[in-house]
């Protein structure tokens, strides 16, 4: 598949060496002129909008208004704007948004409301609402909130892009067969005129992409559409066909304007307005802002795609902002860049500023010429020009991006594209927006709210002791710990609640009869996960388990509080470590009833423990040294040097690693029947943390110069004694590798 190549925004003529200024020039006055006509013809047929329905009337006004609003919007535009080429001119959707504002005012008159009252009111009532969106966006746009516009899924805007093609297609034929585009539209092909001219359009459709593909000269493209331009006006001069004629047969773009085109009021006729008709209109404004301001950024955002260059999307928020308020001064009719003419610019290689000015001029003097403008460009050649751009972008994102994205995203931008051309641009876009909605929802609902889990054999508290560890590698299954993620919605929670009811269902056997679940990674929950709790804390009653939620934001705490759950088979800790160092010691106390962690043992009993041999244990035990440490006592040194192993006999003490950090870092503690400093030791590298007494301590030491003793006098019991310490440090590295196995899913 030949690679399909868009214009950089960056690209410009100066890249063409000698002459390249003429070439510069060239672009731009041929850009500027077309897409200027296109300005006044698109701004012709969205001014008729406003007036359309309740002031039929006066649609030469609204038309007056569009053009003056545009010439306005495009100059300011074209110097503000952080596109360079930016094309800007009134838009429909803000302006069938202000046909609501205009129906609202026209409702609120009275019905014997003389028509110049009604005028004046209305032309207040849309200066008022143009100059209010202006105001909106630019606050917008100093406050830095350009950005809402990237929540809005790609699906959607590849949508909105595709649709927008459909709709700059459907104004190109339109304006080839002389009417807009509709179904029955086929039945104008009889006419002989009305064929001809279709026929060159799709002709220069074909050229225009054939030259697109195969040409890199920048002057092809512009030099094309001057070259038709002067052909065609040629062979009008030689055939000797008038204007009106041309007109007649629809080669020709009309502009029907009268002596009321421009200005619509005088300042004069202010005392005119019924200020209580625009006050109830402007009930209607808030939702021509907010359209206005989506339909902004969803253009900006269509220009960045196709342009493959970011938009300061606050830049152009105050851009707009700004040439909306000025805008109003005139009638204001608001307006912002248009996708259409600023991509055929940059197609036509003139991304330059003094193309949007060009546009404004062309547009001026079509409100001052009209028709003395318009009759030098046939309407093949605008519309041409439309269905090339407007077919370009179909092709983008009806048929590249099937093989790139996931079949229910671009379903999405199909069912918008269809939506568009059978119901509407507003429709289809909402539409839109919701189906991306529930496909958001569908697939983050699959998203497991689980980052992992893990057991009390694989995960255990900071509170260290072989004992300990030796129990719970024999009943730490009924343990459960879980460390749940992000947003947590009905999507998520009651999925998770039933996995949680179906591994403790067995609660009385092999089932969990402890569960953590810990809420440090969670960043927020809604109405759904509460329920889902409830429902849990009553499945905890039922099959006797009981839940241990930590890590909980002072918000969540508060949340679940209010749900009433807290008590019974639901408490709350503060964090992961002290939720799973209680349902440890509540194990243990039900599984085994003699231990405690706190009562003193033996050293006699360690040592059997660990070699399982009493005898080798005595014989052991003359190599150690028993001290007694009070309070507050270290043991072990950070960085210190590794000569000695402690076994704890009684008393407790803290692991902490105090290097670099004004607060120490707690990592364990550590009590009866625990070994520390066994690691360092064997490695022969200095301390990695410090050991500090909490109480008074037992504890028994067995330097480095006892245990050469030992090889030399027992080289037996020094075998099995180091046979025991590497099983001892292989479990804990197996349950180490648990850990990271479960903290890298």
């Amino acid at each position: 598949m030949t690679q399909h190549t868009r214009p950089d925004v960056r690209t410009n003529l100066g890249d063409l060496g000698p002459g390249s200024s003429a070439g510069r020039w060239f672009a731009i006055v041929v850009s500027g002129v077309i897409c200027g006509v296109l300005a006044v013809v698109l701004s012709i047929g969205v001014g008729s909008l406003l007036f359309s329905n309740s002031l039929h009337d006066a649609v030469p006004m609204s038309i007056g208004l569009a053009l003056a609003s545009t010439a306005i919007i495009a100059v300011v535009v074209a110097m503000t704007s952080s596109i360079r080429g930016a094309v800007a001119l009134v838009q429909e959707v803000p302006v069938v948004a202000l046909a609501a504002v205009v129906a609202a005012v026209v409702a609120a008159l009275p019905a014997d409301a003389e028509p110049s009252h009604t005028i004046a009111t209305v032309i207040v009532a849309v200066a008022l609402a143009t100059a209010l969106s202006g105001i909106c966006a630019l606050v917008l746009g100093y406050l830095q909130l350009g950005a809402i516009i990237r929540y809005v899924p790609y699906p959607v805007i590849g949508g909105f892009l595709a649709g927008t093609g459909w709709l700059i297609v459907g104004g190109g034929a339109g304006l080839a067969l002389g009417e807009p585009l509709r179904w029955d539209s086929v039945t104008r092909l009889s006419d002989p005129s009305v064929a001809a001219n279709l026929g060159l359009t799709v002709a220069l459709v074909v050229i225009l992409a054939l030259l697109e593909g195969r040409t890199s000269n920048h002057l092809m493209l512009p030099g094309t559409v001057l070259a038709t331009l002067v052909l065609f006006n040629l062979a009008i001069l030689v055939a000797g066909v008038d204007s009106d004629t041309l007109h007649n047969m629809g080669w020709l773009v009309g502009l029907h304007q009268d002596d009321t085109l421009w200005p619509p009021i005088t300042p004069a006729e202010l005392v005119l307005v019924d200020w209580g008709a625009v006050a109830i209109g402007m009930i209607s404004m808030p939702i021509m802002v907010v359209m206005t301001v989506i339909a902004l950024l969803l253009n900006d955002t269509g220009i960045e795609l196709e342009t493959r260059r970011d938009v300061d999307l606050d830049r152009e928020l105050r851009s707009v902002g700004s040439a909306n308020l000025l805008a109003s001064v005139s009638g204001g009719i608001a307006g912002f860049p248009s996708v259409s003419l600023t991509l055929l610019a940059l197609r036509l290689h003139a991304s330059y500023r003094s193309v949007g000015l060009i546009v404004a001029v062309v547009v001026l003097t079509a409100l001052l010429l009209g028709n003395q403008v318009l009759d030098v460009i046939p309407t093949f050649l605008l519309g041409g020009l439309l269905i090339w751009l407007g077919g370009s972008l179909i092709v983008e994102w009806l048929v590249r991006t099937f093989q790139r994205l996931d079949r229910w995203e671009y379903f999405i931008i199909l069912a918008i594209f269809a939506a568009i051309v059978g119901i509407g641009f507003g429709e289809g876009m909402l539409f839109g927006l919701v189906a991306a909605l529930l496909l958001f929802v569908f697939q983050y609902g699959q998203v497991d709210a689980v980052r992992f889990s893990a057991t009390g054999v694989d995960f255990q508290s900071s509170a260290v002791s072989e004992e300990r560890r030796r129990l719970l590698a024999q009943s730490g299954e009924a343990i459960l710990i879980i460390r749940l993620q992000g947003f947590l919605f009905f999507g998520t929670a009651d999925r998770f609640r039933k996995d949680l009811a179906q591994r403790t269902a067995d609660a009385g056997g092999a089932g969990a009869h402890y569960v953590v679940i810990d809420f440090g990674r969670v960043t927020g929950i809604d109405s759904s996960t509460i329920l889902s709790f409830v429902r849990l804390s009553q499945t905890a009653e039922l099959d006797h388990f009981t839940i241990v939620l930590s890590g909980l934001s002072p918000h969540l705490r508060r949340t679940i509080e209010r749900s009433g759950i807290i008590g019974g088979a639901v408490r709350i800790e503060p964090d992961v470590d002290t939720a799973l160092k209680w349902c440890e010691d509540a194990l243990l106390a039900e599984r085994e009833p003699g231990f405690s962690g706190s009562r003193p043992r033996p050293i006699a009993d360690l040592l059997t423990l660990m070699v399982d041999d009493e005898d080798v244990a005595a014989r052991l035990l003359r190599y150690l040294k028993k001290r007694s440490v009070t309070a507050g006592t270290i043991l072990i040194a950070e960085g210190s040097a590794s000569d000695d192993i402690y076994l704890v006999e009684s008393g407790h003490a803290v692991v902490e690693i105090r290097s670099n950090v004004d607060t120490p870092i707690r990592l364990a503690r550590v009590g009866p029947c625990a070994i520390v400093g066994e690691l360092a030791y064997y490695l022969q590298e200095p301390r990695t943390a410090t050991v500090v007494s909490e109480e008074d301590m037992i504890v028994w030491q067995l330097t480095r110069e006892a245990v050469t003793r030992l090889h030399t006098e027992a080289p037996h019991d020094a075998l099995v004694f180091h046979q025991a310490m590497a099983a001892m440090l292989s479990k804990r590295l197996i349950g180490t590798n648990r850990i990271l196995r479960f903290l890298a899913d």
